[in-house]
């Protein structure tokens, strides 16, 4: 008995051990030699509604595995806008999660975050440009800022965004809201007419590419947000914009949250992002 219970507790530490390092791993940037990529401009990783550093964590280490680039910051904002930063943001090919404390704040705060933090890595870091990769509420909170702030050249210029899942014309933003029609939304929220009125900033600067969930169920939605809201970004942008593309993930791995876990958005991502050939 007494051996058994000894196993026991050696397999429970052992598993423990073993988490522990995932989540140091997902914590820390990466210093391993960098694989050169035709892309060298860092990119950001913004988690959406109550997300954490689970959100981006495993796909930024598939991102390193397949050669994309490295882990080489972690960005902790605070509620009052300071920010902790481990590792260097500015470094070329860079992979840089962004991790908010308060993850439930309005999208409007959030934008807030994101204006200070860019402004910290021009001035701070001396970096011209980065891209950014955004899930949920993160996309829409991007496309927020964009619409406030992108010709400002006191911040680091936005190149490239990647959108997955984001509710563009939803009332919560974040949050599971009623699935609207699958065709060209009917009601337009405020935050829809606020976000087109205010395109004229980012026009002919940005490319962006737009992902959405279809679980094929009938709903018309990823399980959250409703295939409706998330393209509705192309009516959004209109030609304002260098370059949009839109990407339909479909199936049993197009939930919500599974779209940080498909290696098939991991791909149309690299392409977009990379250069990949």
């Amino acid at each position: 008995m007494l051996r058994r219970k000894n196993l026991l507790v050696g397999g429970l530490l052992a598993l423990g051990a073993l988490f522990l390092r995932k989540f140091e791993a997902w914590a820390k940037p990466d210093i391993r030699p960098q694989v050169r990529i035709s892309n060298q401009v860092p990119t950001l990783f913004i988690h959406g509604y109550n997300g954490n550093r689970f959100s981006f964590g495993p796909l930024i280490e598939r991102f390193g595995k397949y050669g994309w680039g490295k882990k080489t910051a972690v960005i902790v904002v605070n509620p009052d806008g300071s920010m902790k930063i481990s590792g260097d943001p500015s470094l070329p090919g860079g992979l840089v999660q962004v991790l908010f404390v308060k993850n439930r704040f309005p999208l409007t705060k959030q934008s807030d975050w994101l204006y200070r933090l860019t402004y910290v890595l021009k001035q701070n870091y001396h970096l011209k440009s980065l891209n950014i990769v955004a899930h949920s509420q993160g996309g829409v909170t991007v496309l927020n800022y964009l619409s406030e702030h992108a010709n400002d050249i006191m911040l680091t210029q936005v190149v490239k965004v990647v959108t997955l899942g984001a509710p563009f014309n939803d009332f919560e933003t974040g949050r599971t809201t009623k699935v609207l029609e699958r065709n060209a939304p009917e009601i337009l929220t405020p935050l829809f007419k606020k976000l087109k009125k205010s395109r004229w900033r980012y026009q002919n600067r940005i490319e962006f590419l737009n992902i959405a969930g279809d679980k094929d169920d009938g709903s018309f939605s990823d399980g959250q947000v409703a295939l409706s809201s998330v393209l509705t970004l192309a009516n959004l942008i209109d030609d304002s914009v260098r370059n949009y593309q839109e990407y339909v993930v479909k199936g049993k791995k197009a939930g919500h949250n599974y779209l940080l876990r498909n290696q098939q958005v991991d791909q149309v991502i690299g392409n977009f992002l990379f250069d990949l050939k």
